[in-house]
């Protein structure tokens, strides 16, 4: 019977030498005719058939597996594996081969792994950064990792030179903050150290999404990504990373990074992808001089959560001699004439123009919400303000958007509103628990705390107070 030989995956720029090198390949050859009496039968073959050879014999070459996982993170489970590595889409499974039958966890999986028993010969992971949140992660696909050895294994058909990443694209998917959070800061930690050498093995891909983030993605892998779900056929690596790593909100830990990669390094690496030409805002100090005035953007929003006093914000920031722009970034390029341009690219283009005009200013003023991320394309030492809605929303406003900037060079500022700048003063009364006790509401349900305080409120900002934030913002600048 005709055994068919695995493919060797025509998708990557670069090759490897030799399977075997000649030393070994006589070794073998002397060893086959001193027990069989027939010389090693590559040395007969035509050169297409030799390497159709090697990569056949590279392929059933079961070298001992290393694991090592992470199951302890709050925000992921990680596993990174090397050997021989075959994936199967299809049915949600990594083989992890052994070059015997009976191995266990124990054997390989390192002491981190602590959620898996000794004596266990798989485990089920779910590749998504929102561990913690059972209502999300009950919608992402698992991935079930064994161990096994060649006979309880897939045969492989497609062989790979760089090591895969299998992760999930489902969730939160298609929010901004969360397109970074959970996807694209943790595959830039996760994969930056490669050099562009990796696959991405994507659960619950969303074409789309592989669109509008184009840029990002392309600068993290030169290969096309798979969607996993979609490709039967089983392919082969010598390593793989099931799972991102993931530190914390829309941040880096460098000290838990590869390469000790930091949100400095990120930002430099939105630069390059979008050529943004600022790497520092401005210096008031020395610019001003020269006619040039700090400028200020205003995140605007189409729904809830929106400045009902813009024109008074304005106002006061060109008075204290901000040039002010308001934009919300997220309504598609304009044509001459003034109407929409419809660009069928999914939202790539949106985004090169969104970072290129971010990237143009040196303060950033936002009501806590998504619009807030693109912070990421800042230039260093500009100022973030954040203005905190009523709720009890402090800490989480903080942690989103209040670290991240420090983590990537720039000043922040956090303006807690009161309940007279809140247009939820218009709806209850002013002893409701609405305004005195938030705690209640936020123990009851998210569902409700987002109804409330992030889908029916506004904030008419008071200008006497507010004011000297403004100045502050300006002062930072010098």
């Amino acid at each position: 019977m005709k055994v068919p030989l695995p493919v060797r995956s025509k998708s990557f720029k670069k090759s490897r030498g030799a399977s075997c090198s000649l030393p070994l390949l006589l070794l073998i050859g002397a060893v086959q005719f001193l027990v069989i009496g027939k010389p090693f039968p590559s040395l007969l073959m035509d050169s297409s058939r030799r390497r159709a050879f090697f990569n056949l014999a590279e392929e059933e070459f079961i070298p001992e597996p290393q694991v090592s996982c992470d199951f302890n993170d709050t925000r992921s489970d990680y596993c990174e594996m090397a050997g021989a590595i075959r994936i199967r889409g299809s049915t949600s499974e990594v083989f992890v081969m052994t070059p015997r039958r009976g191995t266990t966890a124990g054997d390989v999986v390192g002491a981190n792994a602590t959620w898996i028993a000794a004596n266990a010969t798989s485990w089920k992971m779910q590749p998504y950064t929102r561990k913690g949140e059972a209502r999300i992660m009950n919608g992402i696909t698992a991935v079930t990792v064994r161990l096994a050895d060649a006979d309880e294994a897939p045969a492989c058909e497609v062989m790979h030179d760089v090591p895969a990443v299998v992760y999930s694209n489902g969730g939160y998917c298609g929010n901004y903050y969360h397109d970074f959070n959970d996807n694209i800061i943790p595959l830039f930690i996760t994969t930056r150290h490669l050099g562009g050498e990796v696959q991405l093995l994507v659960k619950q891909k969303q074409a789309w999404w592989f669109g509008k983030y184009g840029e990002i993605v392309g600068g993290l892998t030169r290969h096309e990504a798979l969607d996993l779900d979609g490709d039967a056929r089983v392919h082969c690596y010598r390593r793989a990373f099931v799972g991102l790593r993931s530190h914390k909100d829309l941040s880096i830990d460098p000290r838990r990074a590869p390469n000790n990669v930091s949100m400095v390094d990120f930002k430099r690496f939105l630069m390059w992808r979008y050529a943004l030409p600022r790497e520092h805002a401005i210096r008031t100090d020395d610019e001003v001089v020269g006619g040039r005035r700090p400028r200020l953007l205003i995140i605007t929003r189409r729904s809830r959560r929106r400045f009902m006093n813009l024109e008074e914000i304005v106002a006061a920031a060109e008075e204290l001699g901000f040039e002010v722009t308001a934009s919300d970034l997220m309504s598609p390029p304009k044509k001459q004439g003034g109407e929409a341009a419809l660009v069928d690219d999914g939202g790539q283009a949106r985004m090169a123009d969104a970072s290129a005009t971010v990237n143009a200013f040196d303060v950033m003023l936002a009501v806590h919400g998504s619009g807030l991320t693109n912070l990421v394309f800042l230039p260093m030492n500009a100022v973030v303000v954040q203005v905190v809605p009523l709720g009890r929303m402090e800490g989480l406003a903080m942690d989103e958007y209040g670290v991240p900037p420090r983590d990537m060079n720039m000043r922040y500022i956090q303006y807690n509103i009161t309940a007279e700048e809140s247009t939820l003063s218009e709806l209850y009364p002013p002893g409701h628990p609405v305004f005195l006790d938030p705690g209640p509401i936020h123990k009851q349900s998210w569902s409700l705390v987002k109804d409330i305080y992030l889908g029916k409120q506004d904030v008419r900002l008071d200008m006497a107070r507010f004011r000297p934030v403004l100045q502050k913002a300006l002062d930072l600048l010098r």
